[in-house]
């Protein structure tokens, strides 16, 4: 079928073939040793043609309406016609027109991955059948699905252990099934992965050992990482645990590509090329990149560029045509402009993310009830934008092959009407905001059929996911122990030894000195009986102090008072069971910043990823460009710009910028201070100092205080409002 690609070794024998009756060979032997040689000549000419078809694409993809039908039907196709009945086992290795080494099919052509990435299995299970599969792809063009596998953030290593295994299973079953590639992606986001790194090679070395013989897993061993470099010698760096890691699948005797993250949330794909696992002598390796559209430009764009030309094979693993927030700033002509340098240079892809959340870059509408065989009308912009995008470049390679050169492949139709009755709608989770890269969700908790209610009885936990000295995140979990639903919304006050940088799944009420006053976050307002909710925050803070909240209280009633209660938990142990942190990757939820998984400015995946640096800047909030001098101006030297990059009605995204116009660098940091109609949810790249009424006072980050000459800091943040609310900050001074 066109929709298929063909295998590159059947178009070379086509052409061999050819080559031969027109050269009249007259003998068996000389007929074998023509073939022979002719074979070889058309496998180097496809891949050159391959290479100068992907080098033709210009991306153009719409996100307002679908160029191709997308009407829930399920096609039946036989196993050698799918993709991996007909590329097999992948590998890294160089292919003809291409600059760096590349994925390359079993008959060593070069092949692209085209990719959707599950959100985490822990809050989006049900999206993880084989009908949502072979939905994707027998109308979406897609050819591999990633599984969002969180070790934290109430995942495998914090009690989904047993719910994700099974899905583990489920979902190669049907990969398997179908012929379509998978990737079990160990979602690490916001940390050093060494924290965890025994019972990542535990995890690792079970599934390589399961599904070594399977020629369609790949394994990604670390999502976004941060609070490390890839190489310093310190033995507590990337390249450390990627070592580590890749070895310990290879003792297995799995040779699948594995695919290593990269430092500050896969962004700095650059730094590999000085210290590559190939040195080793580790193969099949590649290293991501993770871009959020509506965040990202050229610096990240020139950190690739950089990386392919010094030799690099990358790996998209991750990305979104929202901005950092996940929620909106949709930028499409930047998410095509990304898209042609992908295609150009054969990097595979998987976007952020399968589900119907609510944000900019889940692909379904929240109203989207179904879990399989999707609708036209039922998708969102981002996935009206992934079919659009896949089933073109699908269309492309599928028309090189079946012509042996050059083609333009299935041309667009307008799309068959939706079928005028769904299928019974599949129950979905509540919807929850997302975060930035990659953003994380709260658990779905379960109605009642009981409609008793009530307004009292809730417990409190607080515990200490990670500490790396300077900073930590921090999970609350508030629980409902009753046998009712509690309603009336719920507030968490407690004193801090260091300054919130980026909550998520709750709004900061008040901040005073060292206490803090939390809320729900309206969508997490109830509880379900025997449920909870959860909402986190990173902090900074100094080496020595504790970054556990005290006199932690839950509306008001303090740990053992009658009524509600609660309690402190000091446990930084990533394996025991710990609150679910609803926080990228993207990131990537109304606080959470891939993410869209995880901010991403990674933007977004749970990722408390809001405490990126923007994209001018280097992870110590340096200007990638340059050092800042001596000098130091006046702090009147500098503006600043609030920009709304998105509205949604009840919500809006806001972006401030604090320019130094000046030619000299700006130090000692910078506060901005406005008022706002409406609530922040979740704020990146500063610090909320405080918040009386409307008024809120922000304070630099602690990696971008100093602001190089001609350059500037970017802060940005969520908000919810009143539907005809401005979201537009007013009185903005800075100093």
């Amino acid at each position: 079928m066109s929709s298929i690609i063909r295998p590159w070794s059947r178009v070379c024998a086509a052409i061999a073939a050819g080559a031969m009756l027109a050269a009249g060979c007259a003998t068996g032997v000389a007929t074998v040793s023509a073939q022979s040689a002719a074979a070889a000549q058309s496998a180097a000419a496809s891949s050159a043609d391959y290479a100068q078809v992907m080098k033709s694409y210009t991306a153009d993809a719409s996100g307002d309406s679908l160029a191709y039908p997308v009407t829930g039907t399920l096609k039946d196709v036989a196993y050698k016609d799918t993709p991996v009945g007909q590329h097999g086992r992948l590998s890294i290795g160089k292919a003809a027109g291409f600059s760096a080494p590349t994925v390359l099919d079993e008959h060593g052509q070069p092949f692209q991955l085209r990719g959707a990435s599950t959100h985490g299995v822990q809050w989006f299970p049900q999206y993880i059948n084989r009908d949502a599969f072979q939905s994707l792809r027998d109308e979406w063009g897609i050819n591999m699905v990633r599984l969002a596998l969180y070790p934290r953030e109430g995942g495998y290593l914090q009690g989904s252990q047993a719910k994700m295994d099974a899905k583990i299973e489920e979902a190669v079953t049907a990969a398997n099934e179908l012929g379509m590639y998978v990737i079990l992606d160990w979602h690490v986001l916001n940390y050093n992965p060494n924290e965890d790194a025994a019972k990542a090679e535990e995890f690792f070395t079970k599934y390589a050992a399961k599904y070594k013989n399977l020629k369609n897993v790949l394994y990604e061993i670390d999502n976004e990482p941060t609070s490390t470099s890839w190489y310093d010698g310190s033995g507590n760096d990337l390249y450390t645990y990627s070592k580590r890691l890749t070895k310990a699948i290879r003792a297995t005797g799995n040779q699948s590509i594995v695919i290593c993250g990269t430092n500050t949330w896969s962004q700095d794909v650059d730094a590999v090329a000085a210290k590559p696992l190939s040195a080793d002598g580790l193969t099949n390796v590649a290293y991501t990149l993770h871009f959020y559209a509506g965040t990202h430009y050229d610096n990240i764009k020139n950190k690739l560029r950089t990386a392919l030309a010094a030799g690099t094979p990358v790996f998209v693993t991750e990305f979104g045509i929202t901005d950092a927030s996940g929620w909106g700033g949709i930028d499409i002509a930047n998410a095509n402009d990304w898209m042609t340098l992908l295609t150009r240079n054969n990097i595979s892809y998987a976007a952020w993310s399968l589900c119907n959340k609510g944000e900019g870059a889940s692909y379904l509408k929240e109203s989207t009830s179904k879990t399989s065989k999707w609708t036209g009308s039922e998708l969102s912009t981002s996935g009206i934008w992934l079919v659009n995008t896949s089933r073109r470049i699908q269309a492309m390679v599928d028309g090189l092959s079946q012509s042996g050169g050059s083609g333009s492949g299935e041309t667009p139709t307008d799309p068959t009407p939706d079928p005028t009755s769904d299928p019974t709608p599949d129950p979905t989770p509540d919807p929850t905001p997302s975060e930035p890269t990659d953003p994380t969700t709260p658990t779905d908790p379960t109605e009642p059929s009981d409609p008793q209610t009530t307004t009292t009885g809730l417990t409190v936990e607080a515990k200490v996911s990670s500490d790396w000295g300077m900073g930590a995140n921090v999970n609350v979990t508030v629980s409902n122990p009753s046998d009712a639903m509690y309603k009336g919304g719920w507030k968490v006050e407690f004193d801090l030894a260091g300054t919130i940088t980026n909550l998520w799944c709750g709004k900061v009420v008040s901040h005073t000195g060292n206490h803090y006053v939390v809320s729900d976050a309206s969508w997490n307002a109830s509880i379900a009986p025997k449920q909870s909710t959860s909402f986190g925050f990173g902090v900074s803070k100094t080496p020595t102090s504790s970054a556990l909240p005290t006199n932690l209280t839950v509306n008001g009633v303090a740990a053992g008072a009658s009524g509600d209660s609660s309690k402190v938990s000091g446990s930084t142990d990533s394996s025991a069971d710990s609150s679910k942190d609803s926080s990228k990757d993207s990131s990537k939820d109304s606080n959470g910043q891939k993410t869209s998984d995880d901010q991403k400015n990674d933007s977004s995946d749970t990722k408390p990823a809001d405490t990126k640096p923007s994209d001018g800047q280097s992870s110590d909030g340096q200007p990638s460009d340059g050092q800042p001098s001596d000098a130091k101006p006046a702090a009147s030297a500098l503006a600043a710009e609030a920009k709304v990059n998105s509205n949604w009605a009840v919500g809006a995204t806001v972006q401030v910028v604090v320019n130094n116009k000046t030619d000299a660098a700006h130090e000692g940091g910078w506060t901005v201070e406005f008022d706002l109609d409406g609530d922040i949810t979740n704020l990146w790249n500063g610090t909320i100092a405080s918040h009386k009424g409307n008024h809120y006072v922000i304070t630099n980050a602690s990696w971008n205080g100093t602001i190089a000459a001609k350059q500037n800091a970017t802060l940005g943040f969520t908000m919810s409002k009143s539907l005809f609310a401005s979201a537009e900050p007013t009185n903005v001074t800075v100093r």
